[in-house]
């Protein structure tokens, strides 16, 4: 007999679905444009902004840290968003409302009316969990595993309320016969993290507002209709979501444990509590039907509902009815807003629900929340919300072959257009960066290279320079004198054309001066033979005839004993 029975689970999301870790996508790691939420690491982008731009932007971290150093750092990656968009490390969709919200924010303090203080995070969005390395969204399979619990707790709870003084625990191990842990029969089921398989093209994740609305109708002493103690607050959420109708989105295994063979019985839980996948399914189904059925009817009641998810879903639960019967499939409900109904067992929930009320006031306890929250695409939305967390988990033996189901993928692709056009979109964006990440990275190398050469030059530069000075200093001042002004006309020359009554005049007439007072012949020689060079390749004689005659006297002087008169 196996130890195990293994079975593969493909997962639909039915809802929008975010499984929180904490992590959030910070207003200066992204930037919003045209519905797409583009995030780029800051640090890695610096390289594709020129260099006055990284100068300011350290000027701007540098400052103190506080809300106007934040909100500086914001504008400044927004202004430069159309440089860091092609770097982008992923791309998900942004609902209309939040990309409002973002362009009227960015950049700017937001004073919350609950506080009258600055607040910079309301630009932060929570992030769903996900894999570093793909990137794709994930569900933890703690996270299902919880959810089935749940459902298995109810059915073993029976309805019975609770009373255990010491909370949660306590009522599960009375429940399901345990202390010691080994008993809890969840031990015996084990459920992997879902990864993301889905390979249609589509964005995974898409960002929502979640808002708290009223469960029924409440009027006030002027019949007006009284808002959700969030809803007045004007508290919001804005989440990355699983996006819904992503067909078989996501893949895991479970194993059951199989222990009846197995001595020390007393020590593994109760038989009653080994579960078939079959009584696993049928119990989830049980549990979370009713809730979803609940919550439907709730929604239409107060018109909430997004009319076309209601009419998907229920075709949905038509098409999957004898798999939902036969625990071939179930559903369930897992992550933020699943709503108390979903993650509390009937019964034990009757006077725990806590219920905050207006500042100042207690909290009261209840059978069941007054409130719920709602995925949508602006804080202010009433109509066309969706429920968040539902999953449809479909199961097959590990050890046969992987099925298809195409009615399923039919109807989810039927709620696709919008995400398909997005996809289309997103598509040629990415070609479209991809010949500007190439045009930058040319552009770039050419600006390395050309640093490279000046460099070397600069260097073979030094070089010289400090062989020139060795050299020099070897020499006699004559001789030195000469070839410091050699230099100065090679470089003067190497400058353009010679202009007449320029400093290189004065600077020619200064050498030949201090030529005319030296006494070794062979320095004089070798001045008269330089300044005959200037004139003969650069700047010709003086045009006046006593200059002239003067300079060719001079040069007959020093070339002394070379020449007995003077022609040039």
């Amino acid at each position: 007999m196996k130890a195990f029975t293994s079975y593969r689970l493909h997962i639909t999301p039915l809802s929008p679905l975010h499984i929180g870790t904490g992590e959030s996508y910070e207003p200066t790691h992204y930037v919003i444009e045209d519905g797409v939420l583009h995030e780029f690491d800051s640090v890695a982008v610096m390289d594709v902004l020129p260099m006055q731009d990284r100068k300011e932007l350290l000027a701007i971290v540098s400052r103190k840290p506080n809300p106007d150093m934040i909100k500086a750092m914001q504008g400044y990656f927004y202004k430069r968003r159309g440089a860091l968009m092609p770097w982008a490390i992923n791309r998900i969709p942004v609902l209309p409302g939040v990309a409002r919200l973002y362009a009227s924010r960015v950049g700017q303090t937001a004073n919350p009316e609950s506080q009258g203080g600055q607040d910079n995070n309301w630009l932060e969005i929570d992030r769903t969990a996900f894999n570093p390395i793909s990137r794709k969204p994930v569900l933890f399979g703690s996270s299902l595993k919880g959810a089935i619990r749940t459902a298995l707790l109810d059915k073993a709870n029976g309805g019975a309320r609770a009373h255990e003084p010491k909370g949660l625990h306590e009522f599960q191990g009375r429940v399901f016969g345990y202390p010691p842990l080994e008993l809890d029969p969840l031990r015996l089921v084990q459920l992997s993290d879902a990864s993301w398989q889905s390979e249609s093209g589509l964005t995974a994740t898409e960002v929502h507002c979640a808002v708290n609305r009223k469960k029924a109708p409440v009027r006030d002493e002027k019949g007006q209709l009284r808002k959700a103690l969030g809803e007045n607050k004007n508290l919001y959420q804005i989440l990355e979501c699983v996006s819904a109708w992503r067909y078989r989105a996501f893949s895991a295994q479970l194993n059951l444990q199989r222990v009846d063979d197995l001595p020390q019985q007393d020590k593994l839980p109760a038989r009653k509590f080994r579960y078939s996948l079959e009584a696993l399914a049928h119990d989830c189904n049980n549990f979370y039907l009713p809730v979803l059925s609940g919550e439907i009817r709730l929604l239409k009641e107060r018109a909430f509902i997004d009319n076309d998810w209601f009419e998907s879903i229920q075709q949905l639960l038509k098409l999957c009815q004898d798999k939902l019967k036969s625990g071939q499939a179930f559903l369930l409900r897992a992550g933020r807003h699943s709503g108390a109904e979903s993650v509390t067992v009937s019964g034990a929930r009757n006077g725990n629900i806590k219920i905050m009320r207006g500042k100042g006031q207690q909290p009261e306890y209840a059978d069941a929340p007054k409130t719920l929250w709602l995925a949508a695409q602006t804080k202010e939305q009433q109509t066309g919300l969706l429920p968040f967390g539902w999953l449809l988990v479909e199961v097959e033996p590990l050890d046969a072959p992987e099925t298809d189901w195409p009615e399923l993928q039919a109807l989810c692709e039927a709620r696709l257009g919008d995400a398909r056009k997005l996809a289309e979109r997103l598509e040629a964006q990415a070609s479209k960066a991809a010949q500007q990440r190439a045009d930058t990275e040319a552009r770039r190398r050419d600006e390395q290279e050309r640093a490279r050469l000046e460099a070397e030059r600069q260097a073979q530069a030094a070089r010289e320079q400090a062989e020139r000075e060795k050299r020099l200093a070897a020499m006699a001042p004559e001789r030195r004198a000469v070839e410091e002004f050699r230099a100065y006309y090679e470089e003067q020359k190497h400058k353009g054309r010679y202009q007449p009554g320029s400093q290189f005049d004065e600077k020619r007439r200064a050498f030949f001066q201090t030529a005319q007072a030296w006494t070794d012949q062979e320095a004089r020689q070798a001045a008269a033979a330089l300044l005959r060079e200037t004139i003969k390749d650069w700047t010709d004689w003086p045009a006046k005839k006593e200059r002239k005659a003067e300079f060719r006297s001079g040069l007959e002087a020093l070339e002394g004993t070379f020449r007995a008169s003077g022609n040039p």
